[in-house]
């Protein structure tokens, strides 16, 4: 079986990977309160998740998450946020040598906050590819390519739903009945979550990513 996971992999099948599709994609997160009943790591967790998955059908290579974020619930129990200039400092680092390795397209794709971290990674993304020779680098969420609606709700029912579905045995629904004040910093919708929802809106929103992944790379392609 093809190996997708940058860390698990020998330097020999990343490099046979990059000779055979030049293209990575860097899952990026946080370390964020999402309530009583979802993990810290959510938003890593699932774009970790979604790069995965659409690493299989496109092939390439899939950087470790990383659960550094900026902006959010950072007045909430256990959130690690940090400022934006160390998360857009870290990203360029890592877009330049991702860059000089000889990766053609490298998708960057934010489980984390769309509105604010999106834009950030955006904004630096659009800097690293005025340099000379960049690869290119597209910042495409899961969020963005969702055909369903609500599309963001944080730790509702949305991101419950999608925990469950990924991740099941990292939710515990019965704390939403136990705790004292369960919907503090969450929407109340999080009782209505089902994994159901959550492999529709999954699986929805990789179709269309994939779809962009392949069009982007297309345009590569032919630009040559």
């Amino acid at each position: 079986m093809r190996r997708v996971r940058y860390e698990e992999m020998t330097v020999l099948e990343v490099q046979a990977a990059l000779d055979e599709r030049p293209l990575v994609y860097l899952p990026i997160g946080s370390l964020e309160y999402h309530g009583c009943h979802l993990p810290l790591g959510l938003d890593a967790i699932h774009a970790h998740r979604f790069c995965l998955a659409a690493a299989e059908r496109t092939a390439g290579v899939v950087l470790p998450p990383t659960f550094w974020g900026t902006r959010g619930h950072e007045n909430y129990e256990g959130s690690v946020l940090l400022e934006e200039e160390n998360i857009a400092s870290l990203l360029r680092n890592v877009l330049r040598r991702l860059g000089a390795l000889g990766y053609h397209l490298i998708v960057l794709s934010t489980g984390h906050y769309p509105a604010v971290q999106g834009k950030l990674i955006k904004q630096v993304a659009d800097e690293y590819m005025r340099a000379p020779n960049a690869a290119r680098a597209l910042v495409l969420d899961p969020f963005a390519c969702q055909p369903m609606a609500p599309d963001v709700d944080h730790g509702g029912r949305v991101e419950t739903s999608i925990m469950l579905y990924l991740r099941p045995d990292l939710v515990d629904m019965a704390r939403l009945r136990t705790h004292p004040n369960p919907f503090r910093g969450v929407g109340p919708n999080c009782v209505e979550g089902a994994s159901e929802e959550g492999r529709k809106r999954f699986e929805g929103a990789l179709d269309a990513f994939v779809a962009k992944v392949e069009e982007e790379i297309a345009s590569i392609l032919e630009k040559g």
